[in-house]
């Protein structure tokens, strides 16, 4: 795989895996807001962690791993 090639790939995986963080953010935020007009629920919204879902770790890690080739080759 060549550095430029491997560049883009591993900004695509953060990319990807932020945008997926914060869809499941808007998400989370959206279901605690439907959920407050009965009445029963918090008056916050549980906020999701990173790990919540396995994908966003595993795309960062990726992403990390590829920049960090990209870097390495000469």
């Amino acid at each position: 795989m060549e550095r430029k090639t491997s560049l883009i790939l591993g900004a695509l995986f953060i990319l990807t895996s932020g945008l997926m963080y914060s869809v499941e953010r808007v998400i989370s935020i959206v279901h605690w807001s439907a959920l407050t007009h009965t009445g029963s629920y918090p008056t916050t919204p549980p906020p999701p962690t990173l790990l919540d879902n396995l994908f966003i770790p595993l795309f960062l890690l990726i992403g990390v791993i590829l920049i960090y080739v990209s870097f390495k080759k000469k």
